[in-house]
């Protein structure tokens, strides 16, 4: 009886000490055998949103959204480049990581808004990484129970990071949030390229594209697509670009001009006929 109570002691114990810190804790991250059949389902619930949504579009009731396999791939192109700036940040990024042709699988419209986008999330994710710097590195030491923090397979980096994403917005979704995974798999990503695993890179962004894909694309495109960081992190300015300075310029200058014809006209033309009324 005292054999047993000292086990169940030394495997709570045990537990304490692999458990995942409170920044990215939850019972659900080792939840490994409902994992395919939790996917399953989001699934399902995501394609049953997409018909409702097309039935709404067909009776008129909103218009067209972006196409969820857009989102998808756009979110894996701008995950891409954020693993990649975080690799060279660490000194850590060369050609031979295969991350030069994730432009490959875009076409030249979402390559545009990744462009115009990509700013807005390096600005996010810096922050972020400034806030909570303990959050976003060694990441692996964090979330594995492995001695290190030591990934053995692809399949495990994939396992924990699709488990921090689902419980990440598990209970609310916000730009903050979709940044934070990012800045996630940039952190796992340098983690893995240390161990000597730089072969497990596209699997960590094929866990996100997952993560996009069952959490993340309704949400999305009710927030205006990709384009809505933009105003999240870069909201409207009142200050006037080029062409909207030269037109006000143009008009002022036309205005001023046709003062000047009227004041002339009025003086040259009308206050002599009134001067001579009065006078006769």
């Amino acid at each position: 009886m005292a054999t047993t109570q000292s086990e169940r002691l030394l495997q709570a114990q045990n537990r304490r000490k692999f458990s995942f810190p409170a920044t990215l804790h939850s019972a659900s991250l080792l939840e490994v055998g409902g994992g395919p059949r939790e996917t399953t389902r989001r699934r399902l619930s995501n394609v049953s949103d997409v018909v409702t949504r097309k039935l709404s579009y067909t009776i008129g009731w909103k218009a067209a959204q972006i196409p969820a396999q857009d989102i998808i791939t756009q979110g894996r192109c701008l995950c891409g480049h954020y693993i990649k700036r975080r690799l060279r940040r660490s000194g850590l990024f060369n050609k031979k990581l295969g991350l030069q042709r994730i432009r490959s699988i875009l076409g030249s419209t979402s390559m545009g808004i990744v462009r115009d986008v990509f700013p807005a999330v390096q600005v996010l994710g810096d922050e972020l990484e400034r806030m909570h710097p303990r959050v976003y590195s060694g990441v692996a030491r964090q979330i594995c129970r492995n001695p290190g923090g030591e990934f053995h397979t692809p399949d495990a980096v994939s396992l924990l990071l699709g488990a921090v994403g689902r419980e990440l917005f598990r209970v609310e979704i916000t730009w903050s949030k979709v940044i934070s995974l990012f800045a996630i798999a940039g952190g796992l990503s340098v983690d893995c390229v240390r161990q000597g695993h730089p072969e497990y890179l596209p699997k960590l962004m094929e866990s996100v594209s997952e993560v996009i894909e069952d959490e993340l694309v309704p949400w999305i495109n009710e927030n205006g697509g990709w384009s809505g960081i933009n105003t999240h992190v870069l909201p409207t300015s009142n200050s006037l670009n080029p062409l909207e300075w030269t037109t006000l310029v143009i008009g002022v200058v036309f205005g001023l001009i046709l003062f000047f014809m009227i004041l002339r006209f009025i003086i040259s033309t009308i206050v002599p006929k009134i001067y001579q009324r009065f006078t006769n």
